[in-house]
């Protein structure tokens, strides 16, 4: 099967402009007034959200800064466990992806919000898993569920995407 030029056109602006979106925004994330502006504060939110679930369930958790603690256990959201990277893997791919400008930004809100939801699931389950079992939480926390939330990214991407092109044919 031979694949069309204006296919493999198509695909190498897609992979470049993706690429490109991703170096963009892992050395954005690293100036030092962007990291402090959004990082920061984004983390901050996440750990917050995370308290207020678990207080809502009854856990009587207190957030300082990025630190999420009770009486009996205490964690650190930090850069990487925010979920900011797979919400920039997605919107890469979603910026990069050919659709209108309408369907990115509902891609990129709705896709945002349910990253954003799985790792509040991520921060809360390795909140208690780190307090109840402390021996297997740093495998957890690396080789389960880092993979799980970038996962996660790639197939709201693919199935926005797949919607997109549903619409447009």
């Amino acid at each position: 099967m031979k694949i069309k030029k204006p296919v493999i056109k198509s695909l190498i602006k897609l992979y470049l402009s993706f690429g490109g979106m991703i170096i963009l925004f892992v050395i954005a994330f690293h100036i030092k007034a962007v990291h402090h502006a959004v990082v920061v504060p984004f983390t901050e939110f996440v750990a917050i959200c995370s308290s207020l679930l678990m207080n809502a369930l009854g856990a009587g958790a207190q957030v300082t800064d990025n630190n999420l603690f009770t009486v009996n256990f205490r964690i650190n959201v930090v850069d990487g466990c925010n979920g900011i990277y797979a919400t920039a893997i997605l919107i890469s791919g979603v910026i990069a992806y050919p659709s209108k400008i309408i369907h990115r930004l509902y891609g990129i809100l709705l896709g945002t919000f349910a990253i954003f939801v799985l790792n509040l699931i991520r921060v809360i389950s390795l909140f208690y898993l780190g307090q109840y079992f402390p021996d297997i939480f740093q495998e957890v926390h690396v080789y389960v569920w880092q993979p799980i939330i970038i996962l996660w990214a790639i197939f709201i991407w693919d199935f926005w995407s797949r919607k997109i092109t549903a619409k447009n044919l």
